[in-house]
């Protein structure tokens, strides 16, 4: 019976826990656009490569800051704003100015606001604030 685990009470583990439940529904909806990305009959080229690379190094990093919060969160914060570059600038090479900086949001904002909750779980334990 040692698999049974507590309900989280404290906030710091309930801030961990919704960071890595976003991270999880985040990762989730971006592998579907990446498998259909990768998969469909005209293969990505030029920007849109760029784009997906980052966005799988990016979702790599999402789940690697489930053990290491603090420095997972920062690197998936900064992934977040490369791929939002890299998402800007493939919209204007394909002549969506108009969506370009739409695109950015969709793209870079949901890996920013996971990086910042585990970086800031992250922070909380190492200080010994939350225990």
């Amino acid at each position: 019976m040692n698999w049974i685990r507590r309900v989280p009470t404290s906030k710091c583990d309930l801030l961990d826990w919704t960071a890595r439940l976003s991270s999880l529904v985040i990762n989730s909806v971006f592998l579907l656009i990446l498998v259909l990305a990768v998969t469909n009959e005209d293969k990505p080229q030029g920007p849109a490569v760029v784009v997906l690379v980052l966005l799988a190094l990016t979702m790599l990093a999402s789940f690697a800051a489930w053990r290491w919060r603090r420095t997972g969160g920062a690197v998936v914060v900064a992934g977040g704003l490369c791929l939002g570059v890299a998402a800007y600038s493939a919209s204007v090479a394909f002549g969506l100015r108009s969506f370009a900086l739409l695109s950015m949001f969709l793209y870079g904002a949901p890996f920013v606001l996971t990086g910042i909750l585990f970086w800031i779980s992250g922070g909380r334990l190492a200080d010994g604030s939350a225990r």
